[in-house]
């Protein structure tokens, strides 16, 4: 699995830890949902600036975010 599929990976088990949707993280972090998912699946690539955004929102640091990947 490449950087993207492992990010992905990581993302949907943060945001399931704390009992998103991609609806409501959509909603809650000013992001469009279908690139939530697109994340999700290793299909988008992923920003600096948008990393911030979801470490943000999901209350983590950039290191634990990107932890593991």
């Amino acid at each position: 699995m490449d950087v993207s599929g492992r990010f992905g990976v990581r993302l949907r088990q943060l945001r399931l830890e704390r009992s998103l949707t991609q609806l409501r993280m959509a909603i809650e972090f000013g992001i469009d949902r279908s690139y939530i998912s697109d994340v999700e699946r290793g299909r988008k690539a992923i920003s600096l600036p948008m990393l911030e955004v979801l470490a943000l929102g999901l209350k983590v640091s950039l290191s634990d975010l990107l932890k593991e990947i």
